[in-house]
């Protein structure tokens, strides 16, 4: 599994934010995305994710065109899995059934959500409402459905960033083994590569 983004552009409220941008992450890879805060790079997510039209350009994963002069696949078509910056929980339902939402009901799903849940420490939080958690709980809760989802590709924005150190490199430990046994894309906004000690990035890009 890969994704391709060839010649794509982009603007938001008529402003040009991206233009022209070639990507390629291959199975298993860790791409980054860098740059200044309001440059684009959530917005790039939102294009791939097929949650906003590219002004041109074309989106490819694997051989499965998602974006081009003629072709637009929607959201829920496209088997991403993305963790929002902002986490996007549905603030209604508890921990365990967001975490469960885009669960494809497969025979192993039960036991990928046991690994999941105590690898991200949730375990005492699965009967909480998303306003009775901390930021960081929030984001591990986001990160646990994006896998549950099993995707074909993982977009995640700023993904660490409202967690300790401790959790921080559970999360990267879990998500570095998940896409490199499932053969899949990943890539990450972050405003720090830093922040990221064990992960492996095989590309890096940074938006100007």
């Amino acid at each position: 599994m890969s994704i391709n983004i060839k010649n794509i552009s982009y603007s938001f409220k008529n402003k040009t934010l991206g233009s022209c941008l070639d990507i390629s992450v291959g199975s298993g890879e860790f791409a980054i995305i860098t740059g200044e805060s309001g440059i684009g790079k959530t917005t790039l997510l939102n294009v791939i994710a097929g949650l906003k039209k590219p002004d041109h350009g074309e989106i490819y994963l694997d051989q499965k065109i998602l974006n081009s002069e003629s072709v637009f696949v929607e959201p829920e078509n496209r088997n991403i899995g993305y963790v929002f910056q902002d986490f996007a929980l549905f603030p209604h339902i508890s921990v365990t059934k967001n975490i469960l939402y885009a669960s494809k009901e497969k025979k192993d799903d039960l036991l990928l959500f046991k690994k999941f849940v105590e690898a991200l420490n949730l375990e005492n939080h699965l009967n909480k409402m998303p306003y009775e958690l901390s930021g960081g709980l929030m984001q591990r809760t986001a990160i646990c459905r994006s896998l549950m989802m099993q995707p074909s590709l993982l977009l995640m924005d700023e993904p660490i960033s409202n967690l300790d150190h401790e959790n921080a490199n559970a999360v990267q430990l879990l998500v570095s083994e998940y896409v490199q046994k499932r053969n899949i894309p990943c890539l990450i906004v972050s405003h720090d590569i830093d922040q990221f000690n064990e992960i492996k990035f095989s590309k890096k890009l940074h938006i100007s």
